[in-house]
């Protein structure tokens, strides 16, 4: 059975999608190698949803949202750059993440890579 996505567009039409944690590394990772995109921004990402107990309760006392991965300034110019930031989110007893993509990508580019990575789209 195909992992389960949930892909949505947020405010200021950036593409976004919901993922189990354990199931966002990998998703990254093949996001990364079919787009062509990402570096310093997918590693600190991945390394967030590494640690997650430890940035979880570091948001949460900070009061934010939102995570800013590290962007290397020269990938920004180049329009390398795949993540813009992330959510940690707790239900229950899961944990999950919210990846918001740079503005440079489209919700069809996004969707499309999705499902020819075999994951299934909501």
């Amino acid at each position: 059975m195909a992992q389960r996505v949930k892909l949505f567009t947020m405010l200021g039409d950036y593409v976004a999608i919901e993922v189990e944690a354990g199931t966002s590394i990998e998703l990254l990772r093949k996001m990364q190698k079919a787009l062509g995109k990402g570096g310093e921004d997918v590693e600190d990402s991945i390394r967030m949803v590494l640690h997650f107990d430890t940035f979880y309760s570091l948001i949460q006392r900070k009061f934010k949202d939102f995570l800013t991965p590290k962007k290397n300034i020269s990938e920004l110019l180049r329009g390398n750059v795949l993540v813009d930031k992330i959510k940690l989110i707790k239900k229950d007893d899961k944990k999950v993440v919210v990846i918001v993509f740079d503005k440079s990508l489209n919700r069809d580019l996004v969707e499309k890579a999705l499902i020819e990575l075999g994951y299934e789209v909501a």
